[in-house]
């Protein structure tokens, strides 16, 4: 098991309670003529403020698994542990059928985004939801091989 980071990035000010919708218009502004851009069509140094809460999955569709690539680090403060490298199937709750592995595959094999509410389950206790919004991304416009993701969490009232 890994040890969970000790890294925090909070969600700056000006983009808090934003970061699903700039995230997603971000991914937007890459799709060109319809078609849904690819993992090198997205360049980090275009939104670094979105950059501690992004997520980057690989996809596998036979059987569906997805294994986490890249994890931000306000993410990776709100998990249980550091998952990168990990697949979901490995992990109990995110196996499927876990809503976030059913969420996952939808986006996969829609092409279409998805915006998602998650209970917080993480080591957090202030916490009470995680909202994400699925991004699909493809070399060949046609099938699903990574899914970028932004998430941002959400304080108990």
């Amino acid at each position: 098991m890994r040890a969970r980071s000790t890294l925090r990035a909070e969600v700056i000010g000006e983009i808090r309670g934003h970061v699903l919708d700039l995230g997603l218009a971000y991914w937007e502004s890459k799709v060109i003529d319809g078609r849904i851009p690819s993992r090198s069509d997205i360049d980090p140094l275009d939104i670094p403020e979105l950059l501690p809460q992004i997520i980057l999955l690989d996809v596998s569709q036979i059987p569906w698994d997805f294994r986490f690539r890249l994890i931000g680090t306000n993410v990776v403060y709100h998990l249980t542990e550091d998952w990168t490298g990990s697949w979901f199937s490995k992990i109990g709750h995110m196996a499927a059928p876990s809503n976030i592995f059913t969420a996952c595959v939808d986006v996969a094999s829609s092409l279409q985004p998805l915006r998602n509410q998650t209970p917080y389950v993480g080591p957090h206790a202030n916490f009470i939801s995680s909202d994400d919004v699925i991004l699909p991304l493809s070399d060949d416009g046609k099938t699903v091989d990574k899914l970028l993701v932004f998430v941002e969490y959400f304080r108990k009232s």
